[in-house]
């Protein structure tokens, strides 16, 4: 039987938070956490989907109740509305009715209160794998020995054998929200295979940030080139963020693609983690200096031959534009096939305009690479 699922996540107020950071890094890595981002009075440890999160104290606050936010987990949607329901019928004090915050986890649905000396709770249920899906078939697929979970949706247009995708989510997100464009692939004339990373929902292993995830890819090729309608000949990577760093990194191995887009993607990593100092503590824990270079596609780019798009937003604060035109121009000076769209005043998250132009670009640019030769 599954252990029942108790922690969720938590916050602690802090009196010096350099002091603590340095205390906490003696354990909470033996059980698996992991700076992942930071800032001058913040910074939050994940093991996966669990978040554990320091705050500097403001000057003068005295610690004590209230300093603490803890959330636990409930098993089911139903059991966080009758946990508000008892709750409000008690009169106690609603933070945050139940609701939905799918950008903390996969499928997070929580109710927020306090208790009755203030301190901060939330009841919580979310994903514990990948939820199934009317219009796609679940599947498990081998990596590089690990297995990953995903989605395959099969094409609604066109005639076989049929081109074929894989597509790739960013860090902390899964193969549930690709499911979109996996849909639009499939309008297209596609199949797609959604993937979740390894070390995300529904696959096993820890996320790396591109150093075997790469290799778990180039498994994943061999397995949609061999599934039934599929024409091994006509295959594409698609990914976002840390799924377009990955898609690059594969495509380094010469499989066989004809075309890999990757949106708003870190391809230098040493000079991502100097402009970004959010991400700062999230590489020097997992990769070290030493790490970068061989999580770093514009170092592989002598070695990719399949066309590649690149889509970035000129306002994007989280991975700066320029990660996307030096890799361009890299490209270029190699004599590779290279596109790029700069979306203006767009961030990491497009808009929905936003979006819907650069999958017009995307479609346009698959369209070109993956029809029948």
């Amino acid at each position: 039987m599954k252990p029942r699922a108790s922690f969720a996540g938590a916050a602690i107020e802090v009196s010096d938070l350099a002091r603590s950071v340095a205390f906490h890094r003696l354990w909470l890595p033996m059980l698996g956490f992991h700076r992942v981002w930071a800032s001058p009075d913040r910074v939050m440890w994940s093991r996966g989907y669990d978040h554990f999160v320091m705050r500097q104290a403001k000057e003068g606050v005295v610690h004590g109740p209230g300093n603490l936010w803890l959330a636990v987990s409930a098993e089911s949607r139903a059991q966080v509305d009758e946990v508000h329901a008892e709750l409000r019928h008690a009169g106690a004090d609603i933070l945050q009715p139940p609701k939905e915050l799918d950008y903390f986890a996969p499928g997070y649905y929580s109710v927020g209160f306090r208790d009755p000396d203030g301190v901060p709770i939330e009841v919580a249920h979310r994903w514990d794998e990948l939820p199934e899906i009317a219009d796609a078939e679940q599947v498990r697929v081998p990596g590089h020995g690990v297995t990953l979970g995903g989605y395959f949706f099969k094409p609604r247009a066109g005639q076989p054998p049929y081109p074929a995708l894989v597509l790739l989510h960013g860090f902390a997100s899964h193969a549930h929200a690709m499911t979109g464009l996996a849909r639009a692939a499939s309008a297209n004339g596609y199949a797609a295979l959604a993937l979740s990373l390894r070390g995300w929902l529904g696959s096993e292993g820890e996320s790396d940030q591109g150093l075997r995830q790469p290799l778990d890819v180039l498994a994943a090729i061999d397995w949609l080139a061999r599934r039934p309608l599929v024409d091994p000949k006509r295959l594409g990577l698609v990914g976002a963020s840390m799924g377009g760093q990955v898609a690059l990194l594969a495509a380094a191995h010469k499989p066989p693609v004809k075309a890999v887009a990757a949106f708003f993607a870190p391809m230098d990593l040493a000079k991502w983690r100097d402009e970004n100092p959010f991400v700062r503590d999230y590489l020097d824990d997992l990769c070290g200096s030493e790490g970068l270079p061989v999580r770093s596609p514009i170092l592989r780019v002598a070695q990719m031959d399949a066309p590649i798009l690149l889509i970035h937003g000129d306002r994007d604060e989280n991975v700066p534009v320029n990660q996307t035109l030096d890799m361009a121009l890299a490209l270029k000076d190699h004599g590779k096939d290279v596109e790029t769209m700069i979306v203006p005043e767009a961030t990491h998250y497009f808009t929905e305009q936003q979006n819907a132009a650069a999958r017009r670009r995307l479609f346009d640019f698959l369209r070109r690479h993956l029809n029948r030769s």
